[in-house]
């Protein structure tokens, strides 16, 4: 049983963490790639942004270029143009916090941003020693040359790098046209180094936050939603290793209104009827030992009487005729035994017919004349009757009139009455039997009809009885699509009422 325990309780453990996680996991891999999407979106906008800033940036230089420089001038040689030039350059790459520099026809850096101060006009000369060594690629060169500006992701100066470059053509040539080709002096570069932009690292370090608090909640969240999921699991296997020792007693606790709580009343449900049907077996084994005990416990007792003398020979046959009787109490009660097995294993067969059943109650009713006329019973009802046809099985639905009539008859007080009724309802046939005398208690009429019980158990009046007469007739009736109750207006008067299928 230990072991059994502890099997159950890491099965539910598991449970709970397989959920966990798994929930944890789907949580954290959505918020991950939200995120990833949202940066790479806001990472391209940035770039594309960038992009068309060192555009906008390097096409205004070139034009600026174009009209104060020519062709001669594109050199290393210093000149208030290109001091001025120069100061441009350094404005705007501060500005876009890039590196804007210009180019000749060959690729070589002539201009740039550290080439601003007196340093160049005492020297006269243009000179950087940043971008000395510094050569645009040949095939960048070419791609401006031919569109007149060019976009690439290259390495500049052993970095990767974002490069936008604009030519800058002779004032007197257009540019696109059939000669503008020959018309570029030189070309204007901007480069921006590959990388996070500081939107791109601000949107990062806010997404880290959040997602820490949103993580941290949702973990939480998870948890308690977890927790609520397994722990009707934990009952019903708590309420589980009870009902296997036979408490039924447990019940599942419910606090929702879902699937699981279906699952937990339907639980509770088998526990009701798991605890009814113990009741049920109990008071089965119970009672059969009871009423098979009594007479074999009366027939014993007379036949050793008669074997060993102690009962005279006169009175031998009196004793006899005792235990005939007892023999035969017997033999009914294991035939209703074995009858009430079969029908609710489902192996009793029925053989329907159509037929009278007004003719078959008279005909049962004749047969305890010898009863009604010792208690002077008067049968009311019986002249109003009509002929009814019903489609059933005769034995079956003989052995239920007899055993009602048999009831009715014992029950009946002295000079008493017991009214019968047969009525057409529409697809049914009802039949009512009703009795004066002893009425049923309220809170017995719905017991009636369980097996072994038997009303007013503190009188003697159905001493001999099993209590399985209306049980059967109770079983018989539903199976052939009826319905059996029972009443009691007052304390003098009970009324069994029953339908069957019309022909």
């Amino acid at each position: 049983m230990n072991l059994g325990k502890i099997k159950v309780k890491t099965g539910i453990s598991n449970i709970f963490t397989r959920y966990f996680v798994t929930f944890s996991s789907i949580f954290l891999v959505a918020l991950l790639a939200l995120g990833t999407t949202l940066i790479l979106l806001v990472n391209t906008f940035s770039i594309n942004e960038k992009t068309e800033l060192l555009k906008e940036n390097t096409s205004k230089i070139a034009n600026e270029i174009s009209s104060t420089l020519i062709i001669n001038d594109m050199n290393s040689a210093y000149s208030t143009q290109k001091a001025s030039i120069t100061s441009s350059l350094s404005t705007v790459s501060n500005c876009i916090s890039s590196d804007v520099f210009v180019c000749d026809v060959e690729g070589n850096v002539i201009l740039c941003k550290e080439q601003l101060g007196t340093t160049a006009y005492r020297e006269n000369k243009m000179v950087c020693d940043e971008h000395t060594s510094f050569k645009v690629d040949d095939g960048l060169l070419m791609r401006v040359y031919e569109n007149g500006t060019a976009y690439t992701k290259a390495v500049v100066n052993g970095k990767s790098s974002y490069v936008v470059g604009t030519a800058i053509v002779a004032p007197e040539y257009s540019q696109g046209s059939a000669e503008g080709a020959s018309g570029i002096i030189g070309t204007v570069f901007a480069t921006v180094e590959e990388g996070t932009t500081a939107l791109v690292m601000s949107l990062i370090r806010t997404f880290i936050i959040v997602a820490v608090i949103v993580l941290a909640a949702g973990f939480l969240l998870i948890w308690l939603i977890t927790k609520r999921m397994v722990t009707p699991l934990q009952n019903m296997s708590e309420a589980a290793k009870r009902f296997a020792v036979g408490d039924f007693s447990y019940r599942v606790k419910i606090n929702s209104n879902d699937e699981l709580a279906d699952l937990g009343y339907a639980f509770n449900e088998m526990a009701d009827a798991l605890d009814k049907l113990e009741s049920s077996r109990r008071s089965f084994v119970a009672n059969v030992s009871h009423e098979l005990k009594t007479p074999m416990t009366s027939i014993a007792g007379f036949i050793d009487g008669i074997l060993d003398g102690t009962i005279p020979k006169e009175k031998q046959e009196y004793y006899l005729k005792i235990v005939s009787d007892e023999v035969r109490r017997l033999s009914r009660l294991v035939v209703a035994m074995l009858n009430m097995s079969k029908m609710e294993s489902g192996d009793f067969e029925m053989k329907p017919k159509v037929y009278n059943i007004t003719d078959q109650i008279i005909h049962i009713l004749l047969t305890f004349e010898q009863k009604i006329e010792k208690k002077n019973i008067e049968i009311i009802g019986l002249d109003e009757a009509q002929p009814y046809k019903v489609k059933a099985d005769t034995d079956m639905i003989y052995q239920v009139i007899y055993n009602l009539f048999d009831n009715a008859v014992k029950f009946t007080n002295e000079n008493g009455y017991i009214r019968i009724g047969i009525k057409d309802k529409e697809d049914k046939v009802e039949v009512s039997i009703k009795n004066s005398g002893i009425g049923i208690k309220s809170d017995e009429l719905s017991k009636i009809f369980e097996r072994f019980y038997k009303v007013d158990k503190s009188r003697s009046l159905d001493a001999k009885g099993a209590g399985l007469g209306l049980y059967i007739v109770k079983m018989m009736v539903e199976m052939h699509g009826g319905k059996i109750f029972a009443r009691s207006e007052s304390d003098h008067e009970a009324e069994f009422v029953f339908t069957l299928p019309k022909a």
